[in-house]
Protein backbone atom coordinates (compact mmCIF):
# COMPACT_ATOMS: atom_id res chain seq x y z
CA UNK A 1 0.00 0.00 0.00
CA UNK A 2 1.51 3.31 -1.09
CA UNK A 3 0.32 6.19 1.11
CA UNK A 4 2.04 9.52 0.71
CA UNK A 5 2.12 12.71 2.76
CA UNK A 6 1.39 16.10 1.19
CA UNK A 7 5.09 16.59 0.45
CA UNK A 8 5.15 13.35 -1.58
CA UNK A 9 7.17 11.32 0.91
CA UNK A 10 5.99 7.92 2.02
CA UNK A 11 3.84 7.91 5.17
CA UNK A 12 5.23 6.26 8.32
CA UNK A 13 4.56 2.55 8.87
CA UNK A 14 1.99 3.16 11.64
CA UNK A 15 -0.10 5.34 9.29
CA UNK A 16 0.05 2.71 6.56
CA UNK A 17 -0.98 0.07 9.11
CA UNK A 18 -3.89 2.18 10.35
CA UNK A 19 -5.23 2.94 6.87
CA UNK A 20 -4.92 -0.72 5.91
CA UNK A 21 -6.81 -1.70 9.06
CA UNK A 22 -9.65 0.70 8.25
CA UNK A 23 -9.94 -0.73 4.73
CA UNK A 24 -9.98 -4.27 6.10
CA UNK A 25 -12.66 -3.30 8.65
CA UNK A 26 -14.78 -1.68 5.93
CA UNK A 27 -14.53 -4.81 3.76
CA UNK A 28 -15.41 -6.95 6.78
CA UNK A 29 -18.49 -4.85 7.55
CA UNK A 30 -19.70 -4.99 3.95
CA UNK A 31 -19.17 -8.76 3.82
CA UNK A 32 -21.29 -9.06 6.98
CA UNK A 33 -24.29 -7.14 5.65
CA UNK A 34 -23.48 -3.60 6.75
CA UNK A 35 -23.87 -0.60 4.46
CA UNK A 36 -21.03 1.85 4.96
CA UNK A 37 -22.45 5.36 5.14
CA UNK A 38 -19.11 7.15 5.35
CA UNK A 39 -15.48 6.85 6.40
CA UNK A 40 -13.42 9.29 8.42
CA UNK A 41 -16.29 11.54 9.47
CA UNK A 42 -14.60 14.63 10.95
CA UNK A 43 -16.69 17.24 12.68
CA UNK A 44 -14.49 19.70 14.54
CA UNK A 45 -11.39 17.91 15.86
CA UNK A 46 -13.00 14.51 16.38
CA UNK A 47 -13.14 11.63 13.92
CA UNK A 48 -15.22 8.50 13.49
CA UNK A 49 -13.42 5.91 11.38
CA UNK A 50 -16.52 4.29 9.89
CA UNK A 51 -20.24 4.96 10.13
CA UNK A 52 -22.32 2.04 8.93
CA UNK A 53 -25.89 0.81 8.99
CA UNK A 54 -27.32 -2.65 9.50
CA UNK A 55 -30.89 -3.56 10.30
CA UNK A 56 -32.21 -1.12 12.91
CA UNK A 57 -28.78 0.32 13.81
CA UNK A 58 -26.55 3.19 12.79
CA UNK A 59 -23.13 2.02 13.98
CA UNK A 60 -20.20 4.28 14.83
CA UNK A 61 -17.05 2.19 14.44
CA UNK A 62 -13.62 2.88 15.86
CA UNK A 63 -10.96 0.77 14.17
CA UNK A 64 -7.77 -0.07 16.03
CA UNK A 65 -5.00 -1.97 14.29
CA UNK A 66 -1.88 -3.72 15.57
CA UNK A 67 0.87 -5.39 13.58
CA UNK A 68 1.25 -8.16 16.13
CA UNK A 69 -1.32 -10.16 18.04
CA UNK A 70 0.84 -9.84 21.19
CA UNK A 71 1.78 -6.19 20.86
CA UNK A 72 3.80 -4.34 23.49
CA UNK A 73 1.01 -1.76 23.39
CA UNK A 74 -1.67 -4.24 24.50
CA UNK A 75 -4.90 -5.08 22.77
CA UNK A 76 -6.00 -2.58 20.12
CA UNK A 77 -9.25 -1.83 21.97
CA UNK A 78 -7.26 -0.68 24.99
CA UNK A 79 -6.30 2.40 22.94
CA UNK A 80 -9.95 3.52 23.01
CA UNK A 81 -9.47 5.59 26.14
CA UNK A 82 -12.06 7.62 28.05
CA UNK A 83 -10.93 10.72 26.14
CA UNK A 84 -11.27 8.91 22.81
CA UNK A 85 -14.74 7.61 23.76
CA UNK A 86 -15.82 11.15 24.69
CA UNK A 87 -14.53 12.43 21.34
CA UNK A 88 -16.40 9.68 19.50
CA UNK A 89 -19.59 10.51 21.40
CA UNK A 90 -19.26 14.21 20.45
CA UNK A 91 -18.67 13.35 16.80
CA UNK A 92 -21.62 10.93 16.83
CA UNK A 93 -23.82 13.62 18.39
CA UNK A 94 -22.90 15.96 15.54
CA UNK A 95 -23.71 13.27 12.97
CA UNK A 96 -27.06 12.53 14.61
CA UNK A 97 -27.91 16.24 14.69
CA UNK A 98 -27.06 16.67 11.00
CA UNK A 99 -28.52 13.36 9.81
CA UNK A 100 -31.43 12.42 12.10
CA UNK A 101 -32.74 8.87 11.86
CA UNK A 102 -35.35 6.68 13.50
CA UNK A 103 -32.69 3.97 13.89
CA UNK A 104 -30.93 2.99 17.10
CA UNK A 105 -27.31 4.03 17.58
CA UNK A 106 -24.41 1.85 18.64
CA UNK A 107 -20.67 2.22 19.23
CA UNK A 108 -18.48 -0.66 18.06
CA UNK A 109 -14.75 -1.28 18.10
CA UNK A 110 -13.11 -3.41 15.45
CA UNK A 111 -9.69 -4.76 16.32
CA UNK A 112 -7.57 -5.63 13.29
CA UNK A 113 -4.45 -7.71 13.75
CA UNK A 114 -2.06 -7.53 10.79
CA UNK A 115 -0.29 -10.78 10.09
CA UNK A 116 1.93 -9.46 7.33
CA UNK A 117 4.66 -7.08 6.22
CA UNK A 118 4.75 -3.98 8.44
CA UNK A 119 6.00 -1.76 5.60
CA UNK A 120 3.25 -2.51 3.10
CA UNK A 121 0.36 -3.28 5.46
CA UNK A 122 -0.75 -6.04 3.13
CA UNK A 123 -1.27 -9.68 3.91
CA UNK A 124 -3.65 -11.58 6.13
CA UNK A 125 -5.66 -10.11 8.99
CA UNK A 126 -7.50 -11.29 12.08
CA UNK A 127 -10.58 -9.32 13.07
CA UNK A 128 -12.35 -8.99 16.40
CA UNK A 129 -15.64 -7.08 16.10
CA UNK A 130 -16.79 -5.82 19.50
CA UNK A 131 -20.40 -4.61 19.28
CA UNK A 132 -22.01 -2.02 21.54
CA UNK A 133 -18.90 -1.60 23.67
CA UNK A 134 -19.70 1.77 25.22
CA UNK A 135 -22.56 4.19 25.68
CA UNK A 136 -23.05 7.73 24.44
CA UNK A 137 -21.46 9.16 27.57
CA UNK A 138 -18.34 7.06 26.99
CA UNK A 139 -19.02 4.44 29.68
CA UNK A 140 -17.41 1.13 28.73
CA UNK A 141 -19.66 -1.91 28.52
CA UNK A 142 -17.01 -4.55 27.85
Amino acid sequence: MDIRKKDGSLAPAHIITGVAGERVAEDYLKANGYTVICRNYKPYNEEIDIIAQKDQYIVFVEVKTRREVKSQYGRPASAVTAKKRANLARAASCFIKNFPSDKFYRFDVIEVFVCSDKNTGEGSYKINHMKGVFGAKGRIWI
